[in-house]
């Protein structure tokens, strides 16, 4: 049995437990913690759409607002949860159980070997690196971080499997620490913080070095810290010092401390010594970035956090270069006692936008307030002292149109909800590159008639796309993939949403595979997909050389011509659904029919890989699509056109029903039906959508009356109202 499945059992006399601030970066690991132990976790939290979220649904710990109606054993809180909270106060009435996160977490891990990573700074970085390490190592180690990978690929907890190791946060804030009883220790610093609970250092040094003295194993502490070599100075077990380089930042102390344990455990470091770390989220993230500005988020919120960083965004940047700082002080209690420090911290930056106090749960005290640090600054003009945070957008805006030109860092401080304020300006300044307003969209369509879309974007990269779905779903914007313009009708009206093209060089790239195979992009043309199999001499893709539009859009309504379908050769499509995911996936799951695939009508097309006939000459192939373009000459209209207005309906074909009711040359303002072709409603200039609209009804009325056959739209209509048709 593995050490998992003896957890699993272990665990199964103790059901349930439900968790008051689940979705935070205390209680969401340990949740997630709990739940792979084998415990029935349920919680919630006021702020249930934090990234945390998803990582707990993938766990199958479940979200409800209420108390479960079978009353769980435990019901565990942050210390932010204070009595006065309805579901604490519920649960005390019915005598339930009430735990700190703190020292729920020493109950779960007091049968394992403990990693406690502890200190004022950088425990999530290290926590971190050093399960990644270890990892890389060999060791399928349990971990419980206080925050997000950035790269997502690992929850923020795991039981692992192979070993008793478990690394751990432990959080001094709340005096908790006292509980724990690590084999192995590591202190990355030690400042005097948290003055709501320790009133004096001596207070706060008297609970590390009880910490130390409790430790079985072993102790590392950074050799730049006296007082942490004080307080270990009476521990029972060996205490290693890790040296570190004069100047070195945060960062580079936190990997020496990881790979430094690392090599003790597990006897020597892995390749990489990392493993796959990405950095912790909220921690130097860069959430946007441009020639002039970039966007950046971190959790400092304590004076030395923030001294660092500064120092470290002015190191090597450009002379011209200005760093703009948005603060938003972290509890009442240590703004007052560090009001001065935050101010001369701060003073490292050019400008400074100073909001409220995130209070944390705490009552407001006297001097706790964001304007002590703005009077500690003595009115110095680089600092503005904003009443609200709902006047900081337009106040940065406002700074950067002074600042244009100027390269910028505009960074976002402090482990309150400034990453939402953070993430929502960036998220801003990113729609702004991307998406542009009121552009021309009907115009755009080889009918060349219809109004304009409210925003347009052409993304380059995936990311981008996914960026843009999300900013477009936050702004109740509808969205629509458009490639050439080919077999759309967009309303005069226009279309009140987002239209994406895939219009840049990336996405117009295609290439030979080997085993006569090609790949290309959704916005590659299907004329240079024809071109490019024809010079290989690869056979098969001659009939598209005459479509007009894009294999995105040929693969959603499955584009044929002489008795050819694109999907008769299609062996994968790489695609987007609207949530984001990516998917491949082979021909075999996709349900394509005469001009439809409705696999993909919700889908954006990133590309295929598509499977020639075989081989020819490539004068041969050029005679073969010099002939279907002949072809194509003769029988459709040169006017522009929307393409086949109406799909052939079984047994018949649409231009002859529609010819042989007499309705060529029909016209309604300046739209026609082709005196070349029937199925095509041409554009003899100055035609608008509703012209075409109500010709595409007119015919359709006409071929009812005449043949019994009801005629169904082939071209895609689009607008609000749509074209009715």
């Amino acid at each position: 049995m593995s050490f998992q499945q003896a957890r699993v059992s272990e665990k199964s006399v103790v059901s349930s437990i439900h968790m008051l601030g689940v979705c935070g970066m205390g209680m969401g690991p340990l949740a997630i913690y709990m739940r792979q132990e084998g415990w029935d976790v349920t919680g919630w939290d006021d702020a249930a759409q934090s990234p945390m979220s998803d990582f707990l649904s993938a766990a199958g710990v479940r979200l409800q607002k209420e108390l479960p109606e079978v009353a769980p054993v435990l019901v565990g809180h942050s210390s932010a949860i204070k009595p006065g909270h309805p579901l604490r106060d519920l649960a005390a009435e019915r005598g339930i159980r009430l735990v700190r996160r703190g020292e729920l977490l020493a109950e779960r891990v007091r049968e394992r070997r403990l990693i406690a990573v502890c200190g004022s700074h950088g425990k999530t970085t290290t926590s971190g690196m050093l399960v990644q390490a270890l990892l890389a190592a060999g060791l399928n180690i349990g971990y419980v971080l206080g925050g997000l990978y950035r790269d997502g690929q690992l929850p923020p907890a795991g039981t692992g499997s192979e070993t008793r190791w478990v690394v751990a946060e432990v959080d001094e804030s709340d005096g908790t620490i006292s509980h724990f009883s690590p084999e192995i220790t590591v202190a990355v610093n030690l400042d005097w913080d948290h003055p709501d609970y320790y009133r004096t250092e001596a207070d706060l040094e008297a609970v590390f070095a009880a910490l130390f003295e409790r430790t079985n194993g072993a102790i590392f502490i950074p050799a730049s810290s006296s007082r942490l070599q004080r307080l270990a100075a009476a521990a029972r077990v060996p205490v290693f010092t890790i040296a570190t380089d004069s100047g070195e930042d945060f960062n580079a102390m936190n990997e020496r401390m990881a790979l430094a344990v690392t090599r003790h455990i597990a006897g020597r470091i892995g390749e990489p010594p990392l493993g796959r770390y990405s950095g912790m989220r909220r921690r130097q993230d860069v959430l946007h970035a441009r020639a002039d500005l970039r966007v950046m988020a971190d959790y400092a919120h304590h004076p030395t956090e923030i001294c660092a960083l500064l120092r470290l965004l002015r190191l090597g940047r450009m002379a011209t270069e200005r760093i703009v700082a948005v603060f938003q002080p972290h509890r009442h209690t240590r703004t007052r006692q560090y009001a001065q420090e935050f101010a001369s911290a701060l003073k490292i930056a050019d400008t400074v936008f100073l909001l409220p106090v995130y209070s944390a749960g705490e009552a407001p005290v006297e001097g706790g307030h964001t304007g002590s640090i703005y009077g500690a600054v003595q009115e110095d003009a680089r600092f503005r002292l904003l009443e609200t945070s709902a006047h900081l957008a337009p106040a940065l805006r406002e700074e950067l149109s002074v600042l244009n030109g100027t390269p910028v860092t505009l960074v976002f401080i402090g482990a309150g909800d400034i990453d939402k304020a953070a993430a929502a300006f960036a998220n801003a300044l990113r729609w702004d590159a991307l998406a542009c307003p009121e552009q021309p969209f009907g115009s755009r369509t080889t009918f060349g008639a219809g109004g304009n879309c409210a925003w347009l974007a052409e993304p380059e990269t995936v990311d981008d796309i996914r960026f843009l779905l999300r900013a477009a779903e936050d702004r109740s914007l509808p969205v629509f993939i458009a490639g050439r313009g080919s077999n759309l009708l967009v309303s005069d009206a226009g279309f009140p949403g987002l239209v994406i093209r895939l219009s840049n060089a990336e996405w117009k790239k295609c290439a030979l595979c080997p085993n006569g195979m090609l790949m290309a992009g959704a916005g590659a043309s299907l004329r240079e997909i024809a071109e490019l199999a024809a010079n290989a001499g690869l056979s098969g893709f001659a009939f598209l050389h005459g479509i007009p539009g894009t294999l995105g859009g040929a693969l959603r309504m499955n584009a044929g011509a002489a008795g050819t379908a694109i999907f008769d050769h299609v062996v994968s499509v790489n695609w987007l659904s609207r949530d984001g995911l990516l998917h491949e996936q082979g021909r075999e799951v996709f349900n394509a029919s005469y001009r439809d695939c409705a696999t993909l009508h919700d889908a954006i097309v990133l590309g295929a890989m598509l499977r020639g006939t075989g081989w020819q000459t490539p004068e041969e192939i050029h005679r073969q699509m010099r002939a279907h373009a002949k072809a194509r000459r003769a029988s459709q209209p040169r006017e522009p056109s929307a393409g086949s207005v109406f799909k052939n309906p079984p047994g018949a074909y649409a231009g002859q029903l529609i010819e042989s009711a007499g309705l060529k040359g029909v016209a309604i303002g300046g739209a026609a039906v082709s005196e070349v072709h029937a199925n095509f409603i041409v554009n003899r200039g100055g035609a608008t959508a509703t012209d075409a609209a109500a010709l595409m009804r007119h015919v359709g009325e006409r071929v009812r009356i005449v043949h019994g056959v009801e005629l169904l739209p082939e071209i895609k209509l689009v607008g609000d109202p749509p074209p009715a048709t």
